[in-house]
């Protein structure tokens, strides 16, 4: 196994490895890079839904996202994000046209200790980029007056406010949620500074866009939150990741921000990319009914 780092904040790239075929020693030794590096990108992969779905199932528990049109019927711990449509013209994949905003993946549940996997299928011939950035180096860079502004600060975040947008602007997007999976996914409430279960660090845990905030005034607090996102996404804090086929990027979604790039260089091509989401160990808010969350998001 070659290593070596992405960003002097986070990632690091894993090369000279089959990770569909590692051992247990050789998995740990991936495990802690992960959280060591918070983000981790494997090089030259050749995953199947199905390979994808079992190194999902080692890393901890699976979640069925929630846009189950989009959750292969074999294997629904694996979606698919992009652009490409059957012969019909029907779309194969999510294409969020807007998804040039920095976020956290699955801040609408408890259970915030998340890794992402986005594996790339197809990639265009340019454009469809990712950024990361480590919420943890930006909490280490805070002032300290910023520090005791937000020590107390919580927020609400809502899964139907980030998608009912995307549907507004966008219908043919995905189909929308029945009253039933709108029940499943209530709001949750979450501390802006919170502590890593597994390296300790100090993280920011933002949502650009809460329907509440507590422990400051309201006004107050959405310019608490544009500020301390304009520091984690300062140009030199952020990794940019231009994909090859066979990439495989792992990202813990406890200690990191991230945004697509714009859709526009590449609309006109194909990207696929099949994308996981994990809960991993340990968690102090677990999810107690995931078994019949994912159920309800079954394709």
């Amino acid at each position: 196994m070659h290593t070596e780092p992405l960003h002097p904040d986070l990632g690091v790239r894993i090369a000279d490895i089959d990770i569909k075929r590692v051992d247990d020693s050789e998995f740990d030794e991936i495990v802690g890079l992960y959280y060591r590096h918070s983000l981790i990108v494997v090089s030259a992969q050749q995953l199947a839904p199905a390979d994808q779905a079992r190194l999902a199932h080692r890393f901890g528990r699976p979640k069925i996202e929630n846009r189950k049109q989009y959750n292969l019927r074999e294997h629904p711990e694996v979606s698919t994000v992009g652009n490409v449509h059957d012969a019909r013209g029907k779309a194969l994949a999510f294409f969020n046209r807007g998804g040039v905003a920095w976020h956290t993946d699955g801040t609408a549940a408890c259970h915030v200790n998340a890794a992402t996997f986005l594996y790339a299928v197809e990639v265009p011939r340019r454009g469809g980029d990712t950024m990361w950035c480590s919420t943890a180096a930006a909490y280490d860079t805070l002032p300290g007056d910023l520090r005791k502004r937000i020590a107390n600060m919580r927020i609400l975040a809502s899964f139907h406010a980030h998608n009912d947008a995307i549907l507004e602007k966008d219908p043919a997007s995905h189909v929308p949620l029945t009253e039933e999976e709108r029940a499943a996914l209530p709001p949750v409430w979450h501390d802006v500074v919170q502590t890593h279960p597994v390296t300790g660090r100090k993280v920011l845990y933002l949502y650009a866009d809460p329907i509440e905030i507590d422990g400051v005034p309201a006004a107050q607090g959405h310019a608490l939150i544009a500020e301390l996102m304009a520091h984690c996404t300062q140009p030199p804090n952020v990794y940019k990741h231009a994909w090859q086929p066979g990439d495989l990027a792992v990202w813990d979604n406890h200690a990191t921000l991230h945004s697509a790039t714009d859709v526009a260089p590449y609309e006109a091509d194909r990207r696929l990319m099949h994308r996981s989401f994990v809960y991993t160990l340990p968690t102090a808010r677990p999810i107690p009914n995931l078994d019949e969350l994912n159920a309800i998001f079954m394709p």
